[in-house]
Formats: structure tokens, sequence, C-alpha cells
């Protein structure tokens, strides 16, 4: 699976080294729905006028992507979970707050974020084996106005639709 939304990010070193001679040989190359992010002391900025002031490139898909986020919820009957996958389509508006919030630590990996939605799990046990629509019903109310929990810079994220499985038996591993 490919990264998103930074897909590569490359540090560049002072031309006196070897390495730099190397990495400025085959630079990061800007493919369809991706940009160049340059980091030029602490500033990031795409479209660089003097690519060779700079200390870092990030190269990012600013494509809309379906990106997947899956869980077991727990149906109201002990023994059976519905499998749930969320498929949300995912654009980056601002390629330069992606990369600043990677660099400074903040929030940045969409996969990751999205997974990690803990509003889902408000639904387990509340509906009964054979409710797969009721239940499907319940997470787009729950998740259409806002789909991710938590603001991710420079990125827009809509609810593409939900898929609820049917109820299946839980697995119990004895060992």
């Amino acid at each position: 699976m490919r990264r998103y939304p930074i897909v590569r990010r490359r540090a560049l070193r002072p031309r006196w080294r070897w390495s730099a001679w190397r990495e400025r040989r085959s630079p990061l190359a800007a493919g369809r729905d991706e940009t160049l992010v340059y980091e030029i002391d602490g500033t990031f900025a795409t479209g660089v006028a003097d690519p060779a002031r700079a200390t870092a490139v990030s190269l990012v898909d600013v494509g809309r992507r379906d990106v997947h986020a899956g869980w077991e919820l727990a149906a109201s009957d002990l023994a059976w979970d519905f499998p749930v996958t969320l498929t949300f389509h995912c654009t980056v508006v601002d390629p330069v707050a992606v990369v600043r919030a990677r660099r400074t630590g903040g929030v940045w990996d969409v996969r990751r974020v999205l997974a990690a939605d803990p509003r889902p799990g408000t639904l387990h046990r509340r509906h009964p084996d054979g409710d797969e629509d009721g239940l499907r019903r319940a997470l787009t109310a729950l998740l259409a106005p806002r789909p991710a929990y938590q603001e991710i810079p420079g990125v827009r994220v809509e609810l593409a639709w939900v898929d609820v499985g049917p109820a299946a038996l839980l697995d119990i591993d004895e060992a």
C-alpha cells in the first residue's frame, strides 16, 4: 500500500559531501497529482525558485484518494461481531501544512488517525445480529457530519460509504 499523503521525504545534505552528489543526481520528481514541498531555513514552500538552498524535500500526493478503516463491532448478542469497513475520500488541500505537521510532530498520518477513531466503539452491543442496515445507518449518522474525529492539517476528509458485513461468531482463543 502506498504511503499517503507524504509519499517520500529526502534530507538534502550540503553540496560538499559525497552523498549530496548522489542525492542531487537523482532528485525527487513530482508526477501526476503530486507536488514537491521544499524546506528552506525552517520554512516550507512549493515551487521554490532556488532548490539548491533547500535542506529537505517532500513529495506529497495531492490527488483524491480512498482511505479505508476497519473495525469489528460487537452485536447485542455477546458472541457475535459485525465486520465494519469505512471508506473515506481524502484530498490534500494544503501540502505545506501537511509537511509542517509532519516535521513539528503534529497529526499527518491520515490512515492512522482514521483507524484510531474511538467513536464507532460507542455502538458496541447496540444492534442485534441481523441488523446490518441499522448499524450502517447509525454509523453514517455518527460520522457524516465530522468524518475525522481529529483535525488533520491540510487534508479534507469526507465519508464515502460504510460497509457492514453480516455478524459472525466471535473467535475465542483458548490457548
